[in-house]
């Protein structure tokens, strides 16, 4: 396998060529001795036969170290052979720490992340949630509690909390530094700033009111008509993408106050631990939970012992503002679109390359009502030449109706630099523009048959039982377009 290093906005390979990464989160949220999913050569095989190179590994601190300083060799036994297996065909693992409200806090509140013992909560108890998991990021105190120790590194018996976690990570990185398979390592799902979110909740809280009131982007006669109505996708429609930001700043500086006093630090922290063992693997910045919603990040690239580090890349995560209801269907691309624009910021001002680390959201895999919104933002991503991670993975997907949605024709390497990709679907046609300056091989994914038209040497380098490819041009400098026709 390449390994995979970056330049500027760029993933690169051992050729020099751009890199491109789809496939999805695998999560495992459940409490056990095993990873959930048993991910053997079956499940590999149909991974790379739907065009899946990149697999979001999204494990939880509470699986791992049980204990406090005892480490799962059962656990860890059942990622190390997840690892032998995607080498073996050839897909890369983003070992993500999964967190949601910090902890599981033993089945209570539908959170998981840290094990009991990292639980500073301050007397204060876990509590089923009423509507959404995600409330009790603003009602929960027993969540906020529990980040602002950990963000402070206050002790457990006798060690800070981030102590125990940079040791996590150091440990993680000497199992797993040398595979061929690593892509990297994304340190906190979705970090939340504790009990300082509660000021940037109530600005944007503010705010929200302020723009429904005042704003001119809104149609408000249309809105009311809608509630009056109780026409759900009407309402939701009347909230255009383009007056999220002008909610969202309004939390900007207090974001910015977190990210250079506290989440900068705790990066570059845990990327010293993962240095001090291993050269390898690209380091994941995260973006805050709230930055999700379109709230500017204003994190710095990462450093280690004060110098940049060359490894490191971008991994926004955003949703309609429905996700995980069932006004779900109702999901509008153009919001997302505009929390999207906001991150596509933050990588050009980090200048470092970017694969969408989570997307989607659907909580019925086998639902394609909202697929058009789906195209929406692959579309989106194809346009910003992100890879991307869509959540998540139900056990039984690779042969489930989100194949025809998620399996689609991309660049995997490019031997130049890309001008445009994308699939036109009303007439069924991939369009691949590139610079060479040297001429050499490129590779894409096509995922069904094809007529292809192009100026370089066409070949099939490996043939799917579904009917996919994996095919290589080879091509002299200059300028080049491949087009296939499905």
């Amino acid at each position: 396998m390449d390994k995979i290093g970056t330049n500027g906005i760029h993933f690169t390979d051992d050729s020099g060529r751009i890199r491109f990464f789809n496939g999805m989160n695998i999560d495992d949220k459940l409490i056990g001795d095993t990873f959930r999913y048993n991910l053997d050569d079956e499940f590999f095989s149909l991974y790379t036969a739907n065009g899946f190179n990149l697999i979001r590994l999204a494990v939880q601190w509470a699986n791992i170290e049980p204990r406090q300083g005892q480490y799962s060799e059962t656990y860890l036994e059942s990622l190390d052979k997840i690892f032998r297996l995607a080498e073996k065909h050839n897909v890369y693992i983003l070992l993500d720490m999964h967190q949601d409200l910090y902890s599981g806090f033993d089945g209570v509140g539908g959170g998981d992340g840290a094990p009991g013992w990292a639980c500073l909560t301050d007397g204060y108890k876990a509590k089923p949630y009423k509507f959404v998991w995600a409330e009790a990021y603003v009602f929960g105190k027993w969540v906020k509690r529990s980040f602002d120790h950990f963000w402070r590194n206050d002790r457990v018996n006798g060690r800070g909390l981030q102590d125990h976690y940079a040791e996590l990570w150091r440990m993680m990185a000497e199992r797993y530094g040398d595979s061929p398979a690593l892509f990297g390592f994304d340190f906190l799902n979705e970090p939340f700033p504790g009990t300082f979110a509660v000021k940037m909740v109530k600005r944007i809280a503010a705010s929200a009111v302020r723009q429904i009131l005042t704003s001119k982007k809104l149609k408000r006669g249309a809105l009311v008509s809608a509630l009056i109505h109780k026409d759900s996708k009407a309402l939701l429609d009347g909230i255009p993408g383009s007056i999220v930001r002008d909610i969202m700043n309004k939390a900007d500086a207090l974001e910015a106050e977190f990210d250079r006093k506290t989440y900068g630090p705790f990066l570059n922290r845990m990327a010293e631990a993962v240095r001090s063992v291993t050269s390898n693997g690209i380091m994941m910045i995260e973006q805050p939970y709230l930055c999700n919603g379109g709230v500017k990040l204003s994190v710095e690239p990462i450093t280690v012992n004060g110098k940049s580090e060359p490894l490191q890349c971008f991994g926004p995560h955003a949703y309609d503002m429905t996700v995980d209801t069932p006004l779900y269907k109702y999901a509008n691309a153009d919001r997302v679109k505009a929390f999207f624009g906001e991150m596509r910021n933050s990588q050009l001002r980090l200048n470092v390359p970017a694969v969408v680390g989570e997307w989607g959201g659907c909580s019925d895999n086998k639902d394609t009502s909202w697929f058009p919104h789906a195209f929406e933002l692959l579309d989106y991503f194809d346009g910003n030449c992100w890879g991307q991670l869509y959540w998540d993975y139900h056990g039984d997907d690779m042969t489930a109706p989100l194949m025809t949605m998620l399996s689609r024709t991309v660049p995997v390497a490019v031997a130049g630099e890309v001008i445009r990709y994308g699939t036109d679907r009303e007439n069924n046609v991939f369009t691949l523009e590139y610079v060479s300056d040297k001429g050499g091989e490129t590779l894409v994914y096509a995922h069904a048959p094809f007529e292809a038209c192009c100026d370089g040497e066409i070949r099939t380098v490996c043939s799917y039982p579904n009917g996919a490819s994996l095919i290589s041009v080879t091509a002299d400098g200059g300028s080049h377009k491949l087009t296939l026709q499905f």
